[in-house]
């Protein structure tokens, strides 16, 4: 289709085009048109021969750059745009896709400087574009571990991204502030403290926050460190210049900064909160990966009928996969081999009996869909004991000994990482797969008091100067280190949804309470820091004001917080909608089992239990709650009314729905079960329309319609 001649010309330069670029329009619309048609080779083609002719030329050099970086060429399209940058450096379509094709190039470390300047020279003219480099920026900062930094992107993406690109934008935020493998002090908004500044001061600041809302956080700071340099007890500014590095991916810095606020600030909150982040942020530079190997494979049967004959190497139950996972079956290596299942368990001491997981082994076959593939194996490795576990391997006929292994990056990267300071703090034992639920449950606890009550007490921590919590409590000077060092291993336990205890843990280091933290404008609610949110005395809120913070308090999923708010909103039966309340119950009950408190949870059941029919659910509504009670009553069938609760169940709901009865006849038969029903006579036709389909925990989350049950609540 031709173009209007006295629409505005296509380079950019303002002018009609009959006026600026008529001479080549028609080879360039069919180029484009070409590439719109997906023969980008043949569109490339003309461009490069336009671009020949006259090499500085917009629209040119723009088209040749973006079909090269459509064709995966960064460094190709860079090369086209030198001589158009040379001669308009300011260029803004020029200057953002040299910046896109820079990242692809060299990160974003190597190319912030051409990125910035795209910023600043295009987001006007091309805001969409600066919107989804911002966005492509985020992704690689979240892939090195920089939290911080990919949030304050993405938030600056959402602002000029295309309307109907913003919502994808906004769902990856909520992924990361969701993320509960992120530590909770880097998930969710930092703002910015006001500062007292003087008039010349201010205008220097106005200008660096005129950058920040563009994205240029490095140069926003560097613009600001005179002003720090010059009062260096402005603990307000410090810690506005560490968001701005931490914004722009520069974690020492940051890290500096904030231990620097810190320790000047009078106010005791804020600099725990400041020193919390500066904590969280040091751990997340010095990380121990576990060690992992890919090795080639003849056959896997083969391997896994020797693998099955080692009794150091456990083969886990087979897992629902989707189609395109290869994997054949996992194997768990411990440090030795496995007793027999506990029957009871006394103290710490008893689980700790029991073998340490030290390594993993996952078997994939062959790709069906491509003949050139091989078997192979991922073999992951504990760092602590990786030297032993890998002659353990050897002695096993692996490998592994050889320099010549397949690169982990290229075969699908290396394996967990973990805090150096908290390497091992948590250790899984392994109990055999005949261990009761009631006694892993109870191992769990027993694990987390030993834990909280001994190796983080007694472990030197690089926060504390090398000291142990125990001894940094008798050092006055280190009270804020010390309340901080709680924060962030409260931090790492919220990762394995254990509710630490940090009132009782602060009490038993000397250290004073946290303040409340004062919501004075309900919007605060969901603009303060995750930190501060933590300290909201959520019994004085209103019901408006709980109805508004328990979809962020979901989100972060802090265990102790979200119950004292659950329980405050659970007073409001009306406070949000029934399809919502149901999942708060659920959420509340799941904190109880979480919390290996079989009675509170037993409790809320009862609770949602009464709500439903207090609101007049329906009948699968109110079934619910019977198959979260039976999650927990399964555990300890020993106890008398067990018996009565599976009649009652099975009185009131499974004669009714026959799917259902035989996939909790199979639950109960995982577990050693007999059904009551099935022992009285006259039950025996039960067994004939029931056959075959067992019921086991990997099947929760299929549809009832594929012959699986799910039981509401879990995860």
């Amino acid at each position: 289709m031709a173009l209007d001649p006295y629409s505005l010309c296509p380079c950019g330069s303002g002018k009609k085009l009959k006026f600026c670029c008529a001479d080549i329009a028609p080879e360039m619309m069919k180029a484009l048109q070409l590439h719109e048609a997906g023969q980008s080779r043949a569109a490339l083609k003309i461009l490069e021969r336009l671009h020949t002719q006259d090499p500085a030329r917009s629209w040119v050099a723009t088209s040749l750059a973006g079909v090269q970086l459509f064709l995966e060429d960064p460094a190709a399209a860079r090369d086209a745009l030198k001589p158009l940058l040379a001669e308009s450096p300011d260029h803004p379509l020029g200057r953002v896709l040299d910046a896109t094709a820079a990242l692809d190039l060299n990160g974003f470390e190597g190319a912030r400087s051409v990125i910035h300047r795209a910023f600043t020279k295009s987001v006007k003219t091309h805001p969409e574009m600066v919107g989804s480099l911002a966005a492509g920026i985020a992704s690689l900062l979240y892939d090195q571990d920089k939290f911080l930094a990919a949030r304050q992107h993405l938030a600056l993406a959402m602002r000029f991204v295309r309307e109907e690109d913003r919502q994808s934008v906004f769902m990856r935020m909520l992924d990361l502030d969701g993320e509960q493998s992120i530590a909770y002090p880097l998930r969710g908004v930092h703002n910015l403290k006001a500062l007292d500044l003087t008039e010349d001061q201010k205008a220097i600041y106005k200008k660096a926050i005129s950058l920040s809302a563009i994205g240029c956080w490095h140069e926003a700071a560097t613009l600001l460190q005179p002003l720090l340099d010059a009062q260096p007890d402005n603990t307000d500014l410090a810690f506005n210049i560490a968001l701005f590095h931490a914004w722009d991916g520069n974690h020492g810095k940051a890290a500096e900064l904030l231990h620097q606020s810190a320790a000047n600030s009078q106010d005791r909150e804020f600099a725990i909160g400041a020193e919390t982040l500066a904590q969280t942020l040091d751990l997340e530079q010095d990380k121990v990966a576990d060690e992992v190997l890919y090795l080639p494979v003849e056959s896997v049967s083969r391997l896994l009928t020797q693998l099955d004959d080692e009794p150091r190497l456990i083969r886990t139950r087979q897992q629902e996969r989707s189609p395109e996972d290869q994997a054949v079956t996992q194997f768990i290596v411990l440090d030795a081999e496995s007793p027999e299942p506990p029957t009871s368990l006394a103290s710490w001491d008893d689980v700790a009996s029991y073998p340490k997981v030290v390594g993993g082994i996952l078997a994939f076959d062959r790709d069906p869909e491509d003949e050139t593939s091989q078997p192979f194996v991922r073999i992951t490795l504990k760092p602590d004991q990786a030297e032993e576990t890998r002659k353990f391997l050897i002695s096993l006929k692996f490998p592994i000994d050889t320099a010549d292994l397949p690169d982990s990056e290229m075969m699908g990267g290396g394996g967990y990482q973990e805090w150096r300071d908290y390497r091992t703090l948590y250790s899984e034992q392994f109990l055999p797969e005949a261990t009761p639920g009631h006694l892993r449950a109870l191992a769990e606890s027993l694990k987390w008091q030993h834990i909280v009550g001994h190796r983080w007490l007694d472990r030197p921590l690089t926060a504390l100067d090398g000291k142990t919590p125990r001894e940094a409590k008798d050092i006055p000077e280190m009270s804020v280190k010390l309340a901080a060092a709680v924060n962030v291993f409260d931090a790492f336990a919220n990762k394995f949804n254990y509710a630490l205890d940090t009132d009782a843990l602060k009490s038993s280091l000397g250290l004073p309470a946290s303040e409340p933290f004062r919501i004075e404008q309900d919007s605060q609610l969901n603009s303060c820091d995750v930190l501060q949110m933590l300290r909201i005395d959520v019994e004085s809120l209103t019901e408006q004001q709980l109805a508004l913070l328990i979809n962020r308090a979901q989100l972060i999923q802090h265990p102790r917080f979200n119950e004292r708010l659950l329980a405050s909103i659970l007073k409001f039966p009306n406070i949000v909608e029934p399809q919502r309340m149901t999942q708060i119950l659920h959420a509340y009950i799941d904190l109880a089992r979480d919390s290996f408190d079989q009675s509170a949870a037993l409790e809320r059941i009862e609770l949602a239990r009464q709500w439903s029919k207090t609101t007049g659910q329906k009948f699968e509504d109110t079934l619910q709650w019977e198959l979260r009670e039976l999650q927990f009553r399964i555990l300890e069938p020993e106890k008398d009314d067990f018996v009565a609760f599976l009649n009652n169940l099975h009185e009131r709901f499974l004669r009714k729905l026959p799917e259902l009865e035989q996939l909790i006849e199979g639950l109960l038969s995982e577990h050693q079960i007999t059904p009551p029903w099935k022992s009285a006579a006259g039950i025996a036709s039960a067994g004939e329309q029931n056959s075959g389909g067992l019921w086991s925990p990997e099947t929760q989350q299929q549809p009832a319609s594929s012959g699986k049950l799910w039981l509401p609540g879990q995860e």
